[in-house]
């Protein structure tokens, strides 16, 4: 039987902010904030409950990240800076920047890449469904980033020494 994601607790608040460029930034930074605009204000704990574990991390405050990725031809399910979208983009790109940690400290490499990735899909969808998002959008949502992260992304969840 394939894992399931049961359920995800946010345990504080996200205090989530758009990142300002200042005349003084220099070209690097003015370029990160254009391409990361959110920003994470507090540190916030996750929990989740899986059909097979329950394990807990952590969104340290200042953490930086783009918002939901939805290529413009499917602006029908939504704009990528939706804020219905912002906490489960924050938290997917977290697990996905974070994953070998996470994987060898957190879940104590219990999980493959491949099932880590999964799971990281399986946790966006979740989140979606608990922020409001239709059932049907949040399914379909999960389905094309999992979907994306294992046809383009591939050579980023390959790792010899992680199988």
């Amino acid at each position: 039987m394939r894992e399931k994601v049961e359920k995800v607790i946010i345990k504080n608040i996200p205090n989530i902010s758009i990142r300002v460029i200042d005349k003084n930034d220099d070209k690097y930074l003015t370029r990160n904030k254009k391409k990361y605009p959110f920003i994470l204000e507090n540190d916030v704990n996750f929990l989740v409950k899986t059909s097979r574990r329950e394990f807990e991390f952590q969104i340290f405050e200042g953490f930086v990240w783009n918002g939901a990725d939805i290529p413009k031809i499917f602006f029908f399910i939504g704009q990528s800076k939706d804020n219905n979208y912002l906490v489960a983009s924050m938290v997917h790109d977290y697990l996905i920047e974070y994953k070998h940690f996470i994987r060898k400290h957190i879940l104590k490499e219990q999980v493959s890449m491949k099932e880590y990735r999964r799971l990281t899909s399986l946790i966006f969808r979740e989140i979606l469904k608990d922020h409001k998002t239709n059932v049907v959008k949040a399914n379909i949502m999960g389905f094309a980033v999992d979907f994306f992260q294992m046809t383009f992304c591939a050579k980023n969840w390959r790792c010899k020494k992680c199988k």
